[in-house]
C-alpha cells in the first residue's frame, strides 16, 4: 500500500485495516494454536485446575514469581512452554471474562520488539468506548501484552502484591 492510499483514508478506517490485519493473519494463528495444544500438559505440569477464572491469574503470577528470577531471565525464558502458555493463558482469561480479543502484528518491525508478541485488546466495535484523555490517541482501547505484565510484577517485586493481574481487568470493563 502506498503512502497515497493511507493519506486518503481517515483515521477510523485506517484503524480498523491494522486491526483486522492483527486479528487475522498465520503468524497469530500458529501462535495461538501452539500454546493451545500446549496447554493440556502445561496445566497438569502446573497443578490441574486452570479454569480461566479471574482469581487463577493469582496463580499465574505466582507460578511466573516461583520459575521466574528476574527481566533478564524472563527475557531468556520468554520462548518456552512455561512462559508463552503462561502468557496465552493470561489473555484467555482476558477473553473470556472482558470480551477481548488476541492479535499480533503479521509484519512486525525489527525496530518495535513488541510488535512481534500477541496482545489482547477489546474488539474495534468498541472503539467508541474508550477516549485518550489527552486527545492525541484515535485508538485508546486498551491493550495488554501478557508478557509486559510479567515484566511489571518482576520489576515491581514483592510491592506489586498478589493481584496485580486481576487488576488489570478492570481496563477493559
Amino acid at each position: 500500500m502506498s503512502d497515497e492510499d493511507w493519506d486518503s483514508e481517515d483515521e477510523h478506517d485506517i484503524t480498523e485495516r491494522i486491526d483486522e490485519a492483527h486479528a487475522d493473519n498465520p503468524r497469530l494463528t500458529v501462535w495461538l494454536a501452539e500454546q493451545e495444544g500446549r496447554f493440556d500438559e502445561w496445566g497438569r505440569r502446573h497443578g490441574g485446575g486452570w479454569d480461566f477464572g479471574e482469581d487463577s491469574l493469582d496463580r499465574v503470577e505466582a507460578l511466573v514469581g516461583e520459575h521466574v528470577t528476574s527481566v533478564d531471565d524472563l527475557f531468556t525464558r520468554e520462548h518456552t512452554p512455561l512462559i508463552q502458555v503462561a502468557c496465552w493463558y493470561a489473555g484467555e482469561v482476558h477473553n473470556r471474562t472482558r470480551g477481548t480479543r488476541w492479535r499480533m502484528d503479521p509484519r512486525p518491525a525489527d525496530s518495535h520488539p513488541w510488535s512481534k508478541r500477541p496482545y489482547v485488546i477489546v474488539p474495534f466495535a468498541r472503539l467508541h468506548e474508550y477516549r485518550d484523555p489527552e486527545g492525541i490517541d484515535y485508538d485508546a482501547r486498551p491493550r495488554h501484552h501478557p508478557l509486559s505484565s510479567f515484566l511489571a510484577l518482576l520489576r515491581e517485586g514483592p510491592k506489586a502484591g498478589q493481584g496485580s493481574l486481576r487488576s488489570e481487568l478492570d481496563d477493559c470493563a
